[in-house]
């Protein structure tokens, strides 16, 4: 059972089906709004390529409530199944670019999600979290789609945290 006590979240969430989210009002909505969207940065740990499909999936997710960065010492083609297996969700891998890591950028963060990272090391007394991933480069298709539904159902997680979306129930 789920921590919500939903007995179908559960099951939809072991089936790997993402939960339905609609907006939290005040958080956003299309309307213009005076505080400046958090930012979350993903940090990734040689490269970007999980990164930046994190970073993709939450700024196509949150609908521009949460500003996403892609942040890693180095930028590489993540390769076509990356940008397939996105594109396959409606999502643009070619919006998204890498940042190198600084310290303003760190500092800017409102939450800074490590890709492998060792947090302690690299977050300070910032919020963080580890997302221990697989590097979708090179995978076949299915796995890099496996990869895509994991990152994907951590950032519906992180946006219900946020306080951004709220899960719906299927009809």
């Amino acid at each position: 059972m789920s921590a919500s006590g939903s007995e179908a979240a559960a099951a939809r969430e072991r089936a790997g089906d993402p939960p339905r989210l609609v907006a939290v009002p005040g958080a956003g909505n299309g309307r213009p709004r005076a505080q400046a969207a958090r930012t979350v940065v993903f940090l990734g740990v040689a490269d970007d390529a999980s990164s930046r499909m994190a970073a993709a999936l939450l700024a196509h997710r949150s609908k521009g409530r949460v500003r996403a960065v892609s942040a890693s010492p180095a930028a590489v083609d993540p390769g076509p199944a990356v940008a397939a297996a996105l594109a396959e969700v409606g999502v643009d891998l070619g919006m998204v670019a890498t940042r190198p890591p600084s310290p303003a950028l760190l500092e800017a963060a409102d939450l800074l999600v490590v890709m492998g990272y060792d947090r302690d090391v690299l977050a300070g007394d910032r919020p963080s979290e580890d997302w221990c991933i697989d590097d979708p480069r090179g995978k076949t298709p299915d796995a890099v789609r496996c990869i895509r539904d994991a990152l994907d159902r951590r950032v519906l997680r992180l946006l219900i945290r946020m306080g951004v979306a709220v899960p719906t129930r299927r009809h």
